[in-house]
C-alpha cells in the first residue's frame, strides 16, 4: 500500500481526533513557512505527534491509536499474543501501558472471554512489587488492557547490558519479588509465567512482576495454537516431579530460576529458550541444571542455599511456600544488615495502614494515595475496628457501643482499609469481610443494619451472595440495605439485585465521597 503523502496525513490528524483544532491552529501558526513538512515537524517538537504515530498514519493504519479512553503513543513490544504500546490517558495524559490482544485471537471468542476474564482477576492485585492493571475494555474488534506503565527495562534487558547483579544489589530486588508473589498466592493467583522479560525493573530499582494470568490464556490446550512457550516449562516441570497441575510451588522453582539468571547472568534452563514446544517437553534438563554454589560467580553460600533448595525438582525438598521464601530471604538480609530487619520490624509493629481516600476515586483507572499518620492501627477480627483502638479519637470511641454496623464486602486490601477509616470517622462500625460468600454466612450469622458490597471483580455470583442477605433479612421481616459497587461494565448486574431490598447503585468510576453520601442517605447515623 503506498505511503499518504504529508499534505494527506496532516488532514487525517484532526479527522481522526489524534489532535485538537486548538493544537493545529497553534502548530501552524508556528511552522515556518507553512509547509505540511515544517507543520509536522512543529507537532513532532511538542509531544502532541510521535514518529511511531506518524508512520502509522502515513501507511493508513489510524485506527489502531485508540484504545477506550487511551491512545497509544509508542510501540514497545509484542509476542504471539499481543502487543504493548506505551499510551496515555485521554483525559489527563498520564502515561499508562497498552497491551492489546493480537488481531487473529480477538476472532476466537473463547481467547477473547478468557483475556477480559483474567483482566478482571488481575485488577484486584494491588501491590507495589505487581504491575498494577488499571482498565481494561474493547474498542470495536481490539481487546485491550491498561496497566500501569514503568519507566525502565525488563530484567533481561538489565542483564544483557550488565551480564549479572551482584548479590547486595541483586536482594532488595529478589525479596521484592519474592514478596510480590507472596501476596498474589495469597490472593490464590498463581504467575505461570515467570521470566526475566515478564520482571520489570524501574529507574527507581523497583522489581515488578508483570502477566499475571494471562499465561493461563496463551497456555490452553486449543487448537487454535494459543500457546505459551514458558508455559510449557511449567507443564514439563510439574510432570517430571509429578505435582499438580497449577501448583503454587511451581512459582517457587521459576522464580528460583530467575534468582539464578540474576546473581550469575547465565539462564540455568538453557533449552527454555528453544521454540519447539516438543524438545521442551522431552528434555528433562530440570535436574542437570549446575548448582548455583558452583558457579564461577556464585553468591554467599547461605543466599546460594536459598536459591537452590527453591529449584529443588524434588516438590517436597523445595520450599512448600512463598511466605518461607520471604523468610528466609530476610533471615539471610537480617545477617548482612541488621539496620535494615531492624527497621522492617519498626515498621510492621508502629506502622500500620492508614490511607486517605477523601479525594481519591474508587476506580482501576485512577492510582491510590497513600499517606501514612501516627497512631493508625489494624482492624480486629474480620477487619472490625477494635474498640478503643489507637485510631479512634474519644468521640469516636464513645459511639462505638451504639454505632450503627456496616458489613463491607471488599477484595481490595487498600480500599478495605480506606472504608474502614473513614466509616469509622463517620460514626459507623465497618465490618470488612474479602469474600462475598463467607459475607452472606456472617449476615445470615448475625444480619447487620447495611451491606456494602463492591462487586467490581467478583461478577455475577457476588449478587448470589446478596440474594441469600435479602432471604435472611426477610426471615426477620425486614429489608436489606444494599449500597452496590459496580466496575465500569457492570451495569447488567442491576437487574439481578431481589426483589424487596433497599439499595443505590453507584457504578464506577466513583469517589469516596459518593460512597459516604449514598450511605448515609441509606443509613443515617443518628436515624
Amino acid at each position: 500500500m503506498a505511503e499518504l503523502e504529508l499534505a494527506s496525513v496532516v488532514d487525517q490528524l484532526d479527522l481522526i481526533g489524534l489532535i485538537s483544532r486548538d493544537q493545529l491552529r497553534e502548530a501552524r501558526a508556528e511552522a515556518d513557512d507553512g509547509s505540511p513538512e515544517a507543520l509536522i515537524r512543529v507537532l513532532l517538537r511538542k509531544g502532541w505527534l510521535t514518529s511511531w504515530q506518524l508512520e502509522r498514519i502515513k501507511k493508513n493504519d489510524a485506527l489502531s491509536f485508540f484504545y477506550g479512553n487511551y491512545r497509544a503513543m509508542f510501540f514497545l513490544a509484542e509476542g504471539t499474543f499481543a502487543r504493548v504500546y506505551r499510551g496515555s490517558q485521554n483525559d489527563s495524559g498520564a502515561p499508562v501501558a497498552i497491551k492489546a490482544l493480537r488481531n487473529r485471537l480477538a476472532n476466537i471468542p473463547e481467547a477473547v472471554a478468557r483475556f477480559h476474564k483474567e483482566a478482571e482477576a488481575g485488577m484486584r492485585l494491588r501491590h507495589e512489587n505487581i504491575v498494577r492493571i488499571l482498565d481494561q475494555g474493547q474498542q470495536e474488534n481490539r481487546h485491550f488492557i491498561i496497566m500501569e506503565f514503568v519507566e525502565g527495562m525488563n530484567l533481561r534487558e538489565l542483564l544483557r547490558s550488565r551480564t549479572r547483579i551482584g548479590a547486595d544489589k541483586a536482594l532488595p530486588l529478589m525479596l521484592g519479588l519474592a514478596r510480590g508473589l507472596e501476596y498474589s498466592h495469597d490472593q490464590g493467583v498463581t504467575h505461570r509465567d515467570l521470566k526475566a522479560t515478564n520482571v520489570l525493573i524501574s529507574n527507581s530499582g523497583q522489581a515488578k512482576l508483570v502477566d499475571f494470568g494471562l499465561a493461563t490464556i496463551e497456555g490452553d490446550d486449543s487448537k487454535h495454537g494459543v500457546t505459551s512457550q514458558r508455559t510449557v516449562d511449567y507443564s514439563a516441570l510439574e510432570r517430571s516431579c509429578n505435582s499438580p497441575k497449577g501448583d503454587p510451588r511451581s512459582d517457587i522453582y521459576f522464580l528460583g530460576c530467575v534468582f539464578y539468571h540474576m546473581l550469575t547472568g547465565q539462564v540455568p534452563l538453557e533449552d527454555s529458550e528453544s521454540k519447539d514446544p516438543l524438545k521442551k517437553m522431552l528434555k528433562r534438563s530440570f535436574g542437570n541444571i549446575k548448582p548455583i554454589g558452583d558457579h564461577p560467580y556464585a553468591p554467599p553460600e547461605p543466599l546460594a542455599a536459598i536459591v537452590d533448595r527453591m529449584m529443588k525438582v524434588d516438590v517436597k525438598a523445595r520450599y512448600q511456600g512463598m511466605r518461607e521464601v520471604v523468610a528466609a530471604l530476610e533471615e539471610y538480609e537480617a545477617s548482612i544488615d541488621p539496620a535494615a530487619a531492624e527497621a522492617r520490624e519498626f515498621a510492621r509493629k508502629y506502622e500500620g495502614p492508614a490511607i486517605s481516600y477523601d479525594d481519591v476515586f474508587l476506580s482501576p483507572t485512577d492510582l491510590i494515595e497513600m499517606a501514612p499518620e501516627a497512631g493508625a492501627g489494624a482492624g480486629g477480627a474480620d477487619g472490625a475496628e477494635p474498640e478503643g483502638g489507637s485510631g479512634s479519637s474519644t468521640a469516636q470511641r464513645a459511639i462505638k457501643g451504639s454505632a450503627r454496623t456496616v458489613l463491607c464486602v471488599e477484595t481490595q486490601a487498600e480500599i478495605q482499609d480506606a472504608l474502614r477509616k473513614n466509616l469509622s470517622k463517620l460514626g459507623y462500625r465497618a465490618l470488612i469481610v474479602g469474600d462475598p460468600e463467607r459475607a452472606a454466612e456472617r449476615y445470615r450469622e448475625a444480619p447487620t443494619d447495611a451491606v456494602l458490597f463492591d462487586a467490581d471483580g467478583i461478577g455475577p455470583q457476588g449478587m448470589d451472595a446478596v440474594a441469600d442477605m435479602q432471604d435472611r433479612a426477610e426471615e426477620d421481616g425486614t429489608s436489606l440495605v444494599l449500597l452496590l459497587l459496580l466496575g465500569p461494565r457492570q451495569a447488567a448486574l442491576k437487574d439481578k439485585l431481589p426483589e424487596g431490598c433497599r439499595s443505590r447503585v453507584l457504578c464506577k468510576p466513583i469517589k469516596l465521597k459518593q460512597v459516604q453520601e449514598a450511605l448515609s442517605e441509606l443509613l443515617p447515623v443518628n436515624a
